[in-house]
């Protein structure tokens, strides 16, 4: 009996070692370089008894260990070892030799997933293995999405490896929790509302829809920039099934050592707990946002002015490039200061790729733009159906799909001016709060610290005086900031407190009265156009031929000031323009009608004075006035969203937005595509 319990326990170790060692030696050891047959042997030979031998070594033990183990969950890993095995040795396998291959890579695997297996029979009376694994699918999207797109950041076996563990480890036990409250949520929660759960879902089919679009122009945009290199693919699945099944060992300990019972305790939990639908809308539009940023921001993109007047070229120079780029431009003293410094960080995780960096942060921004909408709608209504529905046209409106992807300052100014207004609606009367909010507003555009004052004057936060001195607070903290900026990036910043370097924006501006009567009314019907259709149910821009750096070349405009062409709507918009006017219209009955009994009244009344204000500004300066939608159409989606609250909760309403919502995805994801067909030409030919 012994004698055959040791030529089995001796012969298994010996196949699996030569099983090991032979296919080793083929694929990775030059196995057919070696012209001697002893060399051969040797190679074969020497690791096939080591490894034998310390197999034969535990084969007692680990027999026993397997034993005691559940068939079901071995089965299990064994499967998932042996998928991930064929991944990565099947697409490289030129001989028969390599399926020896996969199935030693199988078994090793296994080997690292079995630390894994008690866990499991630990954990399965108290948790569902279904959410674990559904958890772990999760956590390997954007596992896979961020070695695709920093592809060209990843440069060796061995990042991808490490990379891909952490991430799995974390993502799984994350996904788990995630994936049990969904299941709650389905059951009795904001899921198992219809209207909202379409909603949910629309998210990820808008970020497939505005892929599949944008690979249809090669030269915006390249199925390899969401790739991953064929050479990683297999280390990636390897990786994530043995990372997987340790996120299991963290998930044990994280409960057995009260981790998750103190993370419950804590402030940050309770915001995540109650705003997990806003998160997951700002993550899903930062997604959404960082394709088009993509394929509409190229490092070879030196032409400006061709995206209705945007200067993506120099601005990506100025956030992200290493030595960066003169701005010059008195009415951003402070981008230096606070914009590039953000970009500069996320520069860190991306090597040499450093024209990642803008296009990480702005997308990032319009996706903490959402979320902020949904905080905002939120505590208007005080309903999750309701905020979420208004998070998803904020973020779908034209402005926002197209200035939170192209890298320029106007995300940023919209989200300092959006964060000002999240904290006047909060009654914020610190200044240790306010002034740093109202310094990112000025030091981002100046003219933008207008509608921070007036909605402050309106909501009464402050006495007049004290309105003053706060303006004041902020004007003299911002000539001293712009001072040092000066110091630290000499000749790159001019002032806005010296007449000469402000007179620059002159050049963009015209006083309306100086104009005949005719152009007067035109710039009236313009402005009006613009600042309450355009930035939210985006038109048909006007394509014309321009001649930028000698290279004819497709240029977009929603008005033309020598043609006095305006954009306007075709055929199915007219659905989503139509319901937004509706939406608008009955939001100024509902203002009228409760304008003495509603408590949203004065932060309404700030809003609208905000719309008037860039009317009136909006009459002298610019010329392609789209460029500066982001500075209004928050203000049009949260006076909405104020109206229309005491609706918040009745079905029919809710129908309504989130039709609003889906048609809004539709046309301005035309829209966005519109503008990738019109540009392919021209990448082409660079």
């Amino acid at each position: 009996m012994k004698l055959l319990q040791f030529l089995f326990q001796a012969g298994a170790s010996l196949l699996i070692a030569f099983i090991a060692s032979f296919s080793s030696a083929v694929i990775f050891f030059n196995y057919s370089g070696y012209e001697n047959r002893s060399d051969r042997i040797f190679l074969v030979a020497i690791p096939t008894l080591a490894i034998a031998f310390l197999l034969y070594e535990t084969f007692t033990r680990l027999w026993t260990w397997f034993t005691q183990r559940q068939p079901v969950i071995l089965i299990a890993f064994g499967a998932l070892a042996a998928f991930a095995a064929v991944e990565f040795g099947l697409p490289s396998a030129v001989s028969r030799v390599y399926y020896l291959g996969m199935a030693a890579l199988a078994f090793v695997l296994f080997a690292f997933m079995l630390p894994a297996a008690p866990v499991v029979e630990r954990l399965r009376p108290a948790h569902s293995m279904g959410h674990y694994f559904l958890g772990f699918l999760l956590s390997l999207f954007p596992t896979y999405g961020v070695i695709a797109f920093l592809s060209g950041v990843f440069e060796d076996r061995f990042g991808v490896i490490v990379f891909t563990l952490t991430f799995t480890i974390v993502g799984s036990v994350v996904g788990y929790y995630l994936v049990r409250r969904a299941s709650q949520s389905l059951r009795d929660g904001f899921l198992s509302n219809p209207v909202n759960l379409i909603l949910v879902l629309s998210l990820p089919l808008f970020l497939a829809g505005i892929i599949l679009g944008a690979l249809q122009y090669p030269a915006m945009f390249s199925l390899a920039y969401i790739q991953m290199p064929g050479r990683w693919f297999g280390m990636w699945i390897a990786s994530a099934v043995v990372g997987g099944a340790w996120g299991l060992l963290a998930l044990e300990q994280v409960e057995l050592r009260g981790y998750a019972r103190s993370f419950q305790q804590t402030k940050l939990f309770a915001f995540i707990k109650d705003n997990l639908p806003g998160i997951y809308a700002g993550s899903l539009f930062f997604l959404i946002n960082l394709i088009i940023a993509r394929a509409l921001n190229h490092p070879t993109y030196s032409i400006n002015s061709l995206i209705f007047e945007a200067d993506a070229g120099p601005w990506m120079s100025i956030l992200g490039y290493p030595e960066g780029h003169d701005v010059n431009r008195a009415v951003h003293p402070l981008v230096l200061l606070t914009l590039r410094p953000l970009t500069s960080l996320v520069r860190l995780f991306v090597a040499d790729k450093w024209f990642f960096a803008p296009m990480i942060v702005v997308a990032a921004m319009n996706g903490l733009a959402v979320l902020l909408a949904w905080l905002f709608a939120k505590r208007a209504a005080k309903n999750d159906a309701y905020a979420f529905a208004f998070a998803l046209i904020l973020g779908s409106t034209a402005a926002h799909l197209l200035f939170g992807s192209l890298t320029e300052t106007y995300v940023f100014g919209m989200i300092s001016l959006i964060l000002f207004a999240v904290l006047v609606q909060a009654d914020e009367k610190r200044f240790a709060a306010l002034v740093p909010a109202g310094l990112l507003v000025f030091g981002v555009t100046v003219t933008n610290i207008a509608q921070s004052m007036i909605l402050l004057f309106f909501k009464k936060t402050f006495s007049f005086w004290r309105l003053v001195y706060y303006g004041v607070i902020v004007l003299t903290i911002s000539i001293a900031l712009t001072a040092l900026v000066s110091v630290l990036y000499p000749g790159n910043q001019t002032f806005f407190f010296v007449p000469a370097d402000l007179a620059f924006e002159g050049r963009f501006s015209k006083p309306i009265y100086e104009g005949p009567m005719e152009r007067i009314v035109e710039r009236v019907g313009v402005v009006g156009r613009t600042i309450f259709l355009y930035g939210a149910v985006a038109p048909t821009p006007m394509e014309s031929l321009a001649h930028k750096n000698t290279s004819p070349i497709t240029e977009f405009e929603t008005f033309n000031y020598r043609s006095h062409e305006m954009a306007w709507y075709n055929e199915a918009a007219y659905v989503p323009l139509v319901l937004w006017l509706v939406l608008l219209t009955g939001a100024f009955f509902y203002f009228f009608k409760n304008l003495r009994s509603s408590p949203h009244t004065p932060l309404m009344v700030g809003l609208l004075a905000c719309v008037a204000f860039n009317y009136l500004l909006h009459m002298n300066y610019g010329t392609e006035l789209f460029l500066y939608s982001t500075y209004w159409t928050y203000l049009l989606v949260f006076f909405v969203a104020l109206a229309f609250s005491e609706l918040a909760g009745r079905r029919w309403f809710e129908v309504v937005l989130a039709a609003f919502a889906l048609m809004l995805m539709l046309n301005n994801g035309w829209f966005i595509l519109v503008i990738l067909r019109g540009l392919d030409p021209y990448l082409s030919a660079v």
